[in-house]
């Protein structure tokens, strides 16, 4: 399956490479990484690493990963603080882009999703001010934004193409919440392309509970899922075939199979994609059918 992704290293900074090396040993189920793994997964080669560390060894002691250490060691609430305000006091100011927490601390979204609930909040926690025009929108619109620009473009956005329709989150927002452009991708990047894209189940009260209903997805469909969607049917309409690469004035749609009405889920396999005008039109369908 295809994802949106950067194939390369944005740079080749010592930085850069050691949150590569934990970047990759986060992805290992076990946390231990060798040689095959790391070209496997990297995005770059390890003979880089050889050479700029000077052997494959001290590259991983570098990045704190010594021959008999390589175990993944789980964040806590004081350890990302802590590297927020350092990170901070070396840039020189009172703000951190998540991208920047990537960079130079070696810190992914995922333990702060977990510890914090937001990166916001792990801003918050670490006594950092946010500048309000950069948090005019949430990071979930941010995304929502970008995934609606590149699907009509059929293409990775350039900077120029979010300061005109469909895009609603001017460019000036993504540079204030993530440093630039590119590290604003890179973050679109990587939460578009996490596994954890499950719909939240909603809540029932026990007295409205029906025996094969007792727990059920919401009927949102979230942006992540919507993506997978779009994806696995190559953002084109199931019912036209029509993409908004190729006709700019359809819309494309995640749309429950089975109506959430009548008991349908809202998971990957009970989605499909149509477009506008498909949409309503098995709307008036099923009006007529009734």
């Amino acid at each position: 399956m295809i994802k949106f992704e950067l194939e390369k290293l944005t740079d080749y900074s010592e930085e850069m490479l050691i949150n590569e090396i934990r970047r990759v040993v986060n992805l290992l189920p076990d946390g231990k990484i060798g040689i095959a793994d790391f070209d496997r997964l990297s995005k770059v080669h390890s003979s880089t690493l050889r050479q700029r560390f000077g052997g494959w060894d001290k590259a991983l002691e570098k990045a704190g990963f010594g021959k008999d250490s390589m175990l993944k060691q789980r964040r806590t609430k004081n350890e990302i603080i802590e590297k927020l305000q350092s990170i901070a006091k070396q840039l020189g100011r009172d703000n951190v882009t998540q991208h920047e927490l990537a960079e130079l601390g070696g810190i992914s979204s995922r333990p702060i999703k977990r510890l914090f609930g937001s990166y916001r909040a792990a801003l918050e926690a670490a006594g950092f001010s946010q500048n309000k025009g950069g948090l005019r929108y949430t990071d979930e619109e941010c995304f929502e934004n970008l995934l609606n620009v590149w699907t009509v473009l059929g293409r990775q956005p350039a900077c120029s193409d979010m300061k005109n329709p469909p895009s609603y989150v001017g460019l000036k927002a993504y540079i204030i919440r993530w440093g630039s452009w590119r590290k604003a991708l890179a973050a679109f990047v990587e939460v578009a392309n996490d596994d954890d894209v499950q719909s939240p189940t909603t809540h029932v009260p026990e007295e409205q509970k029906k025996p094969l209903l007792q727990k059920r997805t919401s009927r949102e469909i979230g942006w992540k899922l919507r993506y997978r969607i779009l994806q696995r049917d190559r953002f084109r309409c199931c019912l036209c075939g029509r993409s908004p690469s190729t006709h700019p004035e359809i819309v494309l749609h995640a749309d429950h199979i089975l109506a959430w009405a009548n008991g349908g889920e809202t998971t990957f396999q009970n989605l499909r994609t149509l477009c506008n005008e498909c949409n309503i039109g098995k709307g008036t369908l099923l009006e007529n059918s009734q």
